[in-house]
């Protein structure tokens, strides 16, 4: 009787080869870094998982997580324009585990509004979005959003 071995490792020879040609065994990068997962949260991404999908009329939508939230924190909230998602939204971000510096990435701007201090983040996947920090929570908006619904903060894009 003949030991298997040989054709075994021919075998495992044949699927690493495969594997590293296709690229399916090499590790994928994480898209899962913090202004990754806060663009696909505000864009739809994990609106599956939302606890609550609801119409707030106006063309206005709103998606929470209270159980098991797609960011590090306590809860979140998305209100957008269903007309224009990926431009107009506000997130409610309650009890983060991040900050507004971490958003930013060195790439924030210090501001004053109308609703006290925030930070404009000036470039990187989150450029023109205002983070406005308030008890217990985070508020993300984008220019888009600021423009329709909120014009009182647009000076705060201006330079």
């Amino acid at each position: 009787m003949k030991p298997l071995f040989p054709q075994q490792r021919g075998a495992a020879l044949t699927v690493l080869a495969l594997c590293t040609l296709l690229g399916a065994c090499q590790k994928q990068p994480a898209a899962e870094d913090l202004s990754a997962r806060v663009l696909f949260t505000a864009n739809g991404s994990y609106d599956t998982s939302a606890d609550t999908r609801t119409r707030e009329g106006h063309g206005v939508r709103r998606v929470r997580w209270d159980r098991h939230p797609p960011l590090p924190a306590r809860g979140v909230q998305v209100d957008y324009d269903s007309d224009l998602r990926p431009l107009a939204w506000i997130m409610t971000v309650r009890g983060a585990r991040f900050s507004a510096a971490d958003l930013a990435a060195g790439q924030g701007h210090a501001v004053q509004t109308a609703q006290g201090p925030g930070t404009v983040i000036l470039g990187g996947r989150l450029k023109d979005v205002l983070v406005l920090p308030g008890p217990g929570e985070l508020r993300l908006l984008t220019r888009g959003y600021v423009t329709q619904l909120e014009p009182a903060l647009l000076p705060a894009f201006s330079p």
